[in-house]
């Protein structure tokens, strides 16, 4: 005789082989119907419980389990399902309890003292996390998921080589664990180890090449390794992988940005704030690539700078302005607070602050005003936001007074330095480039904040009050002050001072008198500057000289697709592509130099001038030819060019620029000794003359902060 199953059993067994599925919310239907026919069955509610989990509705899975436990208390797993449970609705504590029950319960379980120490690390407590994970090692030293976990949280502990050991040995154990790998890719680009992190990243991309994460992981490696036309295909693949990730985008706009395209930079960086509004760096890093573009108006990339600042500043608007200092600081407003003069006994102190107190072209124009500076009425004080060091800044720690390193302090803790300090003005270096400390301005600790130098634009912060520029870079017009956020004070003459390396070469004649030989144009400009109008400009030059080359040296142009686009462009332009020629990176300054040997005329770029490439190339005796533009970025030039003696060297329409590039040429061919000569002149120029310079720059300084 044939006996009618258990339905309870029946409906059990069925849910046990949808949870076997991992079909949760038919398990879960299933269970619940057997409860409802027998509410005391411990492995019915445990289950149930566990489908709960797992399916994403701990909070369902608590009652459940709960009676469970109290009708059982001799279960282990039921105590670990509640522990779980617990800590996915939060409380962390009870979960902690919960599985040191179950662990106690079953002290041989491995699988118990993962679980242990996932809620522990849930609960903020990671020694105990990784003590738990040991101990399951210790009982099944298999368990993958005890071992990839305590790599992880061993990276957290502060212990790399020990997460590295942690995952390597996963990987050894299961080839294709795809979260050991990118974790431990992940982390030996970290430490600075790119190759062996691609190694580790292609070791399981032929079963995981759908896989964004890892295509961006691969991107992060190739960039480290200079293999930026790869690292760019990366990006480009994890961006299309996972659409909807703004960091993925965000490395693929650098790329862009880092290879020259700066119209495909422009659009990703929007499509990364499309995605995150409140991703900071993306933002400040479309403001500095705007500058860059030879298609946005000058209008259109400052209200880009407002509209960011506006933002910015609201995100600071709880922040209080500097306190009244005994210096004599009044406050007005927290825009823009009123400035007495110390007594002429009594220095204004001055603070400068940036990433680049170093060898950097920041650095070539800093010096000479920090040496030259009047001691009796400005007292110096740098703030380096870098732990990197070298002759240079040593240079520039002897010329200040003092020297507060803030690379290690959050911008609240910084700030509270400046104020210590008792600064009466806080130069911003940087603006919206890398290594910026914006953040540190916008909380005003000091009572009058300027931006001059490291940026070719408004930085669009209230808070910062004043920019220094030129007349020539920023001519005296409300249209030009309408560009800005900060008031406009102009340097008498040119908003900078160059000092030359003092291991520069010496100068090199390019050719012997009367030797033959074709014209070499050049340029070392970044990548980023040389826009579609530049290579307009440059190929006109080489049209009207059709014998000439054209020499280019910039960080990335070892890449072949880089150096594919700019043939491209030039064949495109009617220009053959062998007349150009790519010069290697040096590795060091006076190397770098040294090339200028190697060229007869520089040609800047447009609409983003050179600013430390153009003094460069003079310094070396080589004339520079520029075209001067609608804002600060195509003005430099100009500037520069004047301050030096060569007027004439800037245009004002491409003609103009073809013009003045072909009589330096011939000027040149005609006369090989003078480039020696050009280096003396330089020396005697406004451009190198650091003590009228460093009077110009005080004046302005004092006037500025003089109460009104």
């Amino acid at each position: 005789m044939e006996m009618n199953p258990d339905p309870v059993t029946e409906l059990l067994a069925q849910g046990l082989r949808a949870i076997q599925a991992g079909w949760w919310s038919d398990a879960r239907t299933l269970l619940e119907q057997a409860q409802q026919i027998d509410g005391r069955r411990p492995d019915v509610l445990i289950n149930l419980g566990l489908a709960c989990l797992n399916g994403g509705q701990p909070r369902d899975a608590l009652a459940p389990l709960k009676k469970a436990v109290a009708l059982r208390p001799d279960i282990p797993d039921a105590h670990s399902n509640l522990g779980l449970a617990l800590s996915a609705t939060g409380r962390h504590k009870d979960a902690v309890a919960s599985l040191a029950r179950a662990v106690r319960l079953a002290p041989d379980d491995a699988h118990l003292r993962h679980d242990l120490g996932v809620v522990c690390h849930a609960a903020g407590d990671t020694a105990a996390a990784i003590a738990a994970f040991r101990a399951a090692l210790e009982r099944e030293p298999g368990l993958v998921d005890a071992r990839f976990n305590l790599g992880n949280l061993l990276r957290l502990a502060g212990e790399p080589a020990a997460a590295e050991a942690a995952w390597r040995e996963v990987l050894a154990a299961a080839p294709g664990h795809l979260p050991s790998a990118l974790n431990l890719g992940s982390l030996l680009v970290t430490l600075g180890r790119a190759a062996d992190a691609l190694a580790c990243f292609q070791s399981v991309l032929p079963a995981n090449d759908d896989v964004a994460a890892l295509h961006n992981g691969r991107g992060n490696a190739l960039h480290d390794l200079g293999r930026l036309d790869e690292a760019l295909d990366a990006f480009a693949r994890a961006a299309v992988l996972d659409p909807d990730s703004a960091e993925i985008r965000y490395n693929l706009a650098n790329q862009q940005l880092q290879l020259g395209l700066v119209a495909a930079a422009i659009d990703t960086f929007r499509q990364v704030l499309r995605l995150d509004p409140a991703h900071t760096q993306a933002a400040q890093n479309l403001l500095y690539t705007l500058n860059y573009s030879d298609s946005v108006g000058a209008a259109e990339v400052a209200r880009t700078h407002l509209e960011w600042a506006a933002v910015a500043a609201g995100a600071q608007a709880h922040q209080p302005a500097s306190p009244p200092r005994k210096r004599g600081a009044v406050a007005r407003s927290p825009v823009q607070p009123a400035t007495v003069l110390p007594a002429a006994s009594s220095p204004l102190r001055i603070g400068f602050v940036s990433a680049d107190l170093r060898t950097h072209s920041v650095a070539w124009f800093l010096l000479p005003l920090l040496e030259a500076i009047d001691r009796t009425r400005f007292e110096v004080h740098c703030y380096p936001n870098s732990d990197r060091v070298d002759a240079t800044t040593e240079r520039l720690r002897a010329a200040s007074v003092g020297w507060h390193p803030i690379h290690a302090l959050d911008d609240a803790a910084a700030a509270r330095q400046v104020r210590d300090d008792r600064i009466d003005l806080l130069v911003d270096l940087s603006g919206h480039s890398a290594g910026q400390r914006l953040g540190l301005f916008a909380r005003r600790p000091a009572p009058r904040q300027a931006t001059w130098l490291g940026y070719p634009n408004t930085t669009g912060l209230p808070a910062i009050d004043f920019r220094l520029v030129d007349a020539l870079t920023d001519p005296d017009e409300d249209a030009v002050q309408a560009l800005a956020s900060e008031r406009l004070l102009r340097i008498p003459g040119c908003f900078v001072c160059y000092g030359p390396p003092p291991d520069a070469p010496p100068v090199e004649s390019r050719r012997a008198a009367g030797e033959g030989g074709p014209i070499v144009f050049g340029s070392f400009n970044n990548l980023q500057k040389v826009s579609a109008a530049t290579l307009d400009l440059w190929a006109a030059v080489l049209a009207a000289e059709p014998e000439a080359l054209l020499a280019l040296k910039t960080g990335s142009l070892e890449q072949p697709g880089v150096q594919a686009r700019l043939q491209q462009g030039f064949a495109a332009r009617g220009i053959d592509p062998a007349r150009l020629r790519f010069l290697p990176r040096d590795p060091d300054v006076p190397g770098h130099l040294a090339r200028y040997a190697g060229i007869d005329v520089a040609l800047d770029t447009f609409p983003y001038h050179g600013t430390t490439t153009t003094c460069e190339a003079l310094w070396m005796g080589v004339p520079v030819v520029t075209l001067a533009g609608d804002r600060h970025a195509s003005r430099v030039g100009a500037s520069l060019l004047s301050a030096a003696g060569y007027p004439e060297s800037c245009a004002t329409d491409p003609a103009g620029y073809v013009a003045a590039a072909r009589a330096a040429a011939h000027a040149a061919l005609a006369d090989p000794a003078g480039r020696a000569r050009r280096r003396d002149q330089l020396m005697t120029s406004l451009l190198l003359d650091r003590t009228r310079f460093a009077a110009h720059f005080a004046d302005v300084v004092e006037q500025a902060l003089a109460p009104r």
